[in-house]
């Protein structure tokens, strides 16, 4: 009995160590296959992070080192000439024997004065190097930098400074004359811009009264046309808003009280009509009223001309006491001076100087100071000489509004296209249709984008708001009777859709399937046509003449502008929100949404205070990646409204402060600008990796901002979920 017992023990323990083995030999060649392939995706996720660190890193190095002060050499040659520069790149070339030869960059400035600001210098013809302590670099106003000798400052005949005292009271006098300078900016940009702006203001104001009193000669509404014709737009699309609530359910309760208020509206359009042909609804613009306007703006003007020469006045004496202070700095090769402009003799204002920058006799903390400084008017000031020179303030402040506006119009949209398509919307072919056209609409390339915007936005829309169908390109509908009866037909074919569904809520109480069809397609199709009908109510309108008829033939929105942009890169972005909230309403457990439903709340208030609050992290995902996107745009922009150089900022004093009709200078189009208009390119080449470094901050402060807010959002989900 134990041999039998042990005998079979060991047959157990030889059955399960056999069993053990036998797994052991099954899972090690699925271990042996699954190390390469998790070593392979490792090292390809590390690739990329390389890849991506190491061209943030580039732009970081490249781009700080821009406005760090470098010396200035002095470099004698063989041929016994000489030249000031800062030594920028060194490179070395291979020759035909086999012998190997270095050359160095020097940059040079003196644009106006040597017509070459860089210059290539071989190692075997410089003879001698050496770092002058009173060398200068001097940032102007135009024409680049100037590297030389300083001389003296002289006001008229009197030497204010010269020698060793120059660079000691150079500041102080550098001071007074960037104030005159100053002074003479702020009168041109913002007094004497004032003034033209009334000047405009009270021209436009006559043009307006005679726009008005010759359409009132012709029949044409004007004290009533605007808001009557808004009110008549919303009357009807408020009808088929309700029409189509009818369309997609049987009139029962409150849609059969919602019938009716398509009826009120319908009567209200037809009243609304009438008082558009009436006689009484007619402009009060008259002959005398427009001789009287005439009168008053002419006043008007004469006192803001006499405004306009004061302002010129006191520029002129600014300018002619400025005039009389100069500087003399000497270009070493050519033993030129800096002229007051490009081929003249007259030594340089020095009211046309930014800095003068002893670059060999400064010590560490100057060159931290000077380093901070040049930064800080790279980001508050504007741009000079063509963009190479001076700051970027304009360019940051139309980057950031662009992509706020973006963000301000593209979230709604895709989060509302989302919760239709996934919380709404009857799961079918046509939903499917939409879904891959989403998809495709987010592989077409950007700058199919810009046409579209270009041709839909600024041509028709905008054309439409300046100056009415005629100047979006379309003929207005006549008055009467046709314009009348559309609106007639706009009614008939809301009360018909009333009228089918309440057929057909009849026929559902039969059970008649077929009947039930025939019904819900004559009321998409009575739906579709009042839809159309609006649609050249609006558009086609003979009583709307434009908001800024009086402004023709310059345009106002009908050409580029910062609305025109948002919405455009709004529709480039617009799939990428869409897929992003539909995947983040569709992680919502479903249990969670029977248990509102258990609580008694209705299918809206389930999506608003349960689906979209547990949805936000993953919908400002998708806001995240848009605004990364259309910050880096440039294609789109380039043909609905970056400019080389905006000539007005979209953001002023000036109501309503925000002007959306204004073009407006992008960074991603500027540093285009700098490395493929600039027409020097080594001038231009460290202000790209500069620009580079700051739209990656800008990009990168709006994406951690967004970050920081969805984990505010989640962590607060968690909080409420436990």
């Amino acid at each position: 009995m134990d041999r039998v017992s042990v005998a079979s023990t060991s047959t157990v323990g030889t059955g399960v160590a056999g069993a053990r083995s036998v797994h052991r030999r099954a899972s090690t060649p699925l271990s042996a296959h699954g190390e390469p392939v998790m070593w392979l995706m490792g090292g390809a996720q590390v690739m990329c992070l390389a890849m991506i660190l190491g061209l943030v890193a580039l732009v970081v190095v490249q781009g700080s080192r821009t406005f760090w002060p470098d010396r200035i050499d002095r470099v004698e040659l063989a041929n016994g000439s000489a030249f000031l520069g800062i030594e920028t790149a060194r490179e070395t070339l291979a020759g035909i024997e086999g012998e190997v030869r270095s050359r160095t960059l020097y940059r040079v400035g003196n644009r106006d004065v040597s017509g070459t600001p860089f210059r290539w210098v071989g190692d075997g013809d410089v003879t001698k190097v050496t770092r002058p302590a009173d060398a200068v670099l001097v940032e102007r106003m135009d024409w680049g930098v100037f590297i030389g000798m300083p001389e003296s400052i002289t006001k008229e005949s009197e030497t204010l400074a010269s020698g060793a005292t120059l660079l000691e009271k150079s500041p102080g006098l550098l001071r007074e004359a960037q104030g005159r300078r100053e002074a003479i900016k702020r009168l041109e940009k913002e007094e004497l811009s004032r003034v033209n702006r009334g000047i405009e203001r009270e021209r436009l104001r006559v043009r307006r009264a005679e726009l008005d009193l010759e359409r009132s000669k012709h029949g044409g509404v004007i004290g009533l046309a605007m808001p009557v014709w808004a009110a008549l737009a919303a009357a009807s699309i408020g009808a088929l808003v309700v029409a189509w609530r009818l369309v997609r359910r049987p009139v029962t309760g409150a849609l059969a009280r919602a019938g009716h208020v398509v009826l009120v509206l319908g009567a209200a359009a037809m009243v609304m009509a009438v008082v558009l042909e009436s006689p009484w609804s007619g402009s009060p613009m008259s002959v005398q009223r427009l001789g009287e306007i005439r009168e008053q703006s002419q006043a008007a003007t004469e006192r803001l001309n006499a405004e306009y020469t004061k302002i010129l006045g006191e520029i002129e004496s600014i300018r002619t006491e400025d005039a009389k202070v100069r500087v003399t700095i000497r270009d070493v090769a050519t033993g030129q001076i800096a002229p007051s402009r490009q081929g003249s003799s007259e030594p340089m204002l020095l009211s046309q100087i930014v800095r003068i920058v002893p670059a060999n006799s400064m010590s560490f903390g100057e060159r931290v100071g000077l380093y901070a400084s040049r930064w800080w008017e790279y980001v508050s000031s504007e741009p000079r000489f063509a963009n190479q020179e001076g700051g970027i303030f304009p360019v940051i402040v139309g980057t950031v509004l662009l992509t706020v506006l973006l963000c301000i119009v593209v979230v709604p949209l895709g989060v509302i296209a989302a919760l239709y398509l996934r919380e709404y919307a009857k799961q079918g072919p046509l939903v499917s249709l939409v879904r891959i056209g989403i998809n495709n609409l987010a592989g077409v390339p950007s700058i199919e984008y810009g046409v579209f915007g270009l041709g839909f936005f600024c041509y028709l829309v905008g054309g439409f708001v300046d100056a009415g169908p005629a100047g979006s390109g379309l003929s207005a509908m006549p008055r009467t009777p046709w314009w009348v009866l559309v609106v007639a037909l706009v009614v008939i074919l809301g009360v018909g859709t009333w009228l089918l569904n309440a057929a057909r809520a009849s026929v559902l109480s039969g059970g008649d399937a077929k009947s039930k069809r025939v019904m819900r397609l004559l009321a998409g199709g009575a739906w579709t046509a009042a839809a159309v009908c609006v649609v050249l109510l609006v558009s086609r309108t003979p009583y709307f003449h434009g908001l800024f008829a009086e402004k023709l033939p310059a345009p106002t929105f009908g050409s580029k502008g910062l609305l025109w942009a948002a919405l455009t890169l709004a529709l480039l972005t617009l799939p990428v929100v869409i897929v992003a909230t539909e995947e983040a309403i569709a992680a919502v457990p479903r249990s969670v949404r029977e248990g509102s439903y258990g609580c008694g709340a209705s299918k809206w208030q389930t999506i608003h205070r349960v689906v979209l609050p547990q949805a936000m992290p993953g919908i400002l995902t998708g806001a995240i990646l848009a605004m990364a996107r259309g910050a880096g745009e440039v294609a789109p922009l380039m043909l609905v409204g970056a400019m080389k150089l905006a000539p007005e900022s979209p953001i002023n004093t000036e109501f309503p402060y925000v002007h959306m009709e204004r073009s407006f200078m992008h960074l991603g189009f500027h540093i285009y600008d700098l490395g493929f208009q600039s027409p020097d390119s080594e001038a231009a080449r460290p202000m790209v990796w500069t620009t580079t470094l700051v739209l990656l901050v800008i990009v990168m402060i709006l994406n951690l901002s967004a970050i920081l807010l969805r984990a505010r959002l989640r962590a607060g989900a968690r909080g409420a979920s436990v």
